[in-house]
């Protein structure tokens, strides 16, 4: 199957995913293939055009991904036979994500034709900060991005599917249990107002609109715990349940904000 566009719809929390997206863009412009990297948080999914390839790029978290991330790829208009493809970016394991997502978007009229899982950087409250391991880890990742790009365009790369096990993660990820825990954990976030510059940068980086400013950040109960917010401060001033310690970014905050 040639492909000739592709609209890449990504979320990276800190920086992980967009490296990859970047890297598997790279190639597909490297084959002169027209490719549009699009934030995903800020897209209208409606607006999705079935005409060119379907990329979706994103972190796993809780077996899967994101419940927004979820909520965005149902709102996709139907498709028309639409080839589609993910990559996911991961520090560990999982198998809640890859097989559902395959049922998902068949089910919206698309055609899965690839699917890729890779290792990065853990961004999750590490214990610390190991800048050469972490580059090491980056360089690898996007490195099996390129190749990953390529077996896309050459038609040696699958979408496999593990139903049980998948799906029963899949529904653990997306319950309304494990949805309001994220969600009341994510009201443990706070900003110390001594700290606190009032820049209003965690407002403009979370995903689901959950920060306001008056004229400190208030966090709401819509969090999805992303982290955004807490890798980003400038000033270190957001904490997680008053605990402070390392941070990891593997971007400027500037670069997820850009279209």
């Amino acid at each position: 199957m040639a492909i000739a566009a592709v609209d890449f719809y990504v979320f990276s929390g800190t920086g992980n995913t967009l490296l990859v997206a970047q890297a598997m863009a790279d190639v597909f412009r490297q084959r002169h293939v027209d490719v549009r990297l699009m934030r995903l948080e800020a897209s209208d999914p409606a607006q999705a055009d079935p005409s060119r390839c379907l990329g979706l790029a994103f972190p796993v978290a809780c077996f899967s991904t994101y419940p927004f991330i979820w909520r965005f790829i149902e709102r996709l208009p139907p498709g028309q036979a639409t080839p589609a493809f993910m990559v996911d970016t991961l520090a560990g394991f999982s198998s809640g994500i890859v097989g559902p997502l395959k049922k998902l978007i068949r089910s919206k009229g698309y055609a899965p034709i690839a699917a890729r899982q890779i290792t990065m950087p853990s961004n999750y409250f590490p214990r610390r900060i190991d800048e050469a391991g972490n580059q090491a880890k980056r360089d690898r990742g996007c490195a099996k991005a390129r190749d990953y790009a390529a077996a896309i365009l050459d038609g040696r790369a699958k979408w496999r599917r593990l139903p049980l096990v998948s799906d029963l993660l899949c529904r653990l990820s997306r319950s309304k249990a494990l949805v309001g825990w994220l969600h009341a954990h994510g009201a443990a976030l706070s900003a110390d107002p001594a700290k606190c510059v009032r820049c209003g940068l965690c407002a403009k980086l979370c995903p689901v609109r959950n920060i306001t400013l008056d004229p400190a950040p208030v966090f709401g109960m819509a969090c999805e715990l992303c982290m955004r917010c807490l890798a980003f401060c400038p000033k270190n001033a957001i904490t997680f349940a008053g605990k402070t310690g390392p941070v990891y970014r593997a971007v400027k905050a500037s670069d997820l904000l850009s279209p």
